[in-house]
C-alpha cells in the first residue's frame, strides 16, 4: 500500500510542470489521496493483527478487569484500616471512596485500582473470612482496539508529518490557509485518539475492584429533650399573648367592615321604624 502511494506522488509530480502553484495543488492532491491509503494502511494492519496475536498471544494480549464485592462487617472503620493494609501488600490504591449513615446501618463504598497480576490476590485477601453478599468478575478483552489505537495515531502522525512539507511550500495566503486548516484538523484528531489511547491504557495497566461493605446499627429514636413545667409554662403564656396580639391586628384590620355593618343595622331600623 505504501509503495503504491509513492508511485502516486511520484506519477504527479513527473507530470506537472515548473508552476510551483500547480506542484502546490499536485502535492496537496497527493496527500488527500495519501490520506485515503493511510486509511486503508490501517485497516489492513487491523485485519493482520489477529494473526500476528496468534503467534504471540500472551505478550499482545490485553485485557481489562473488574470485579466487586458486597458484604457485612462488624465495624466500618476496621474494615476500612485492614483494606488499606492489603493496598499495600498488592500495590493497589483507592481512587474513590463514599461513606454514607443510614438510620440502621452504615455504608462504604471504596473503588479500588490494582496491577492485573495482583487482581485475584487481593480478591482473594480481601474476602478471607467475609460472608458475601454479593460477588462478580468481568474480563473484556481490548486487543483489537488498542493496537487499532496504535496503528491510527502512528498514520495520523504520518499524514501530519506529510501537511508540514506541504506548507513550508505554500506561497500565497489561500494554500497557506487551507493546508493549516487541514493540519490542525490532523492534529485534532491526533489529540483526540491519544486520549482515548491513554484511558485505556490506564484501565489495562489498573485493573479495577468496587468493595461495598456494611455495619448495621441499633435504632436510636432521635427526639429532643423536652423543657421542664416552668418553662413550659411561661412559653405558653407567651405564645398565648403572641396569639391574642395576633387576633388584635386581625380585627383592627376589619374595621371598615364593621362599620359597615353599623351603617346596615342602623338603615333597618329606620326602615322598621317608618312602617311602624
Amino acid at each position: 500500500m505504501k509503495t503504491l502511494t509513492i508511485l502516486i506522488v511520484f506519477l504527479m509530480a513527473a507530470c506537472g510542470g515548473g508552476n510551483s502553484d500547480s506542484n502546490l495543488s499536485m502535492d496537496y492532491e497527493a496527500a488527500s489521496m495519501e490520506e485515503a491509503v493511510i486509511e486503508a494502511d490501517a485497516s489492513f494492519s487491523r485485519k493482520t493483527a489477529n494473526s500476528s496475536q496468534s503467534q504471540d498471544q500472551e505478550f499482545q494480549k490485553k485485557v481489562i478487569k473488574t470485579g466487586g464485592l458486597s458484604y457485612k462487617v462488624e465495624s466500618t472503620k476496621e474494615e476500612y484500616s485492614r483494606i488499606n493494609t492489603l493496598l499495600e501488600k498488592h500495590e493497589a490504591y483507592i481512587s474513590s471512596e463514599n461513606e454514607n449513615k443510614g438510620y440502621d446501618r452504615i455504608n462504604y463504598n471504596i473503588s479500588i485500582k490494582v496491577p492485573p497480576q495482583n487482581f485475584d490476590p487481593l480478591i482473594n485477601d480481601l474476602t478471607k473470612d467475609r460472608k458475601l453478599d454479593n460477588r462478580w468478575v468481568n474480563t473484556d478483552d481490548v486487543t483489537d482496539r488498542y493496537y487499532d489505537l496504535q496503528s491510527r495515531i502512528a498514520n495520523k502522525k504520518k499524514l501530519e508529518e506529510r501537511y508540514q512539507e506541504i506548507l513550508q511550500k505554500a506561497n500565497n495566503v489561500r494554500d497557506i490557509l487551507e493546508v493549516e486548516r487541514n493540519l490542525n484538523q490532523v492534529r485534532g484528531e491526533i489529540e483526540s485518539l491519544q486520549g482515548q489511547f491513554k484511558l485505556l491504557s490506564h484501565r489495562i495497566t489498573f485493573s479495577t475492584i468496587d468493595v461495598s461493605f456494611y455495619e448495621l446499627i441499633p435504632y436510636e429514636l432521635d427526639q429532643e429533650q423536652r423543657p421542664g413545667f416552668g418553662t413550659r409554662l411561661v412559653n405558653s403564656i407567651t405564645a398565648g399573648w403572641q396569639g391574642f396580639l395576633t387576633f388584635l391586628v386581625y380585627t383592627l384590620a376589619l374595621w371598615p367592615f364593621g362599620l359597615l355593618a353599623v351603617g346596615v343595622v342602623w338603615v333597618v331600623k329606620k326602615v322598621r321604624a317608618r312602617k311602624k
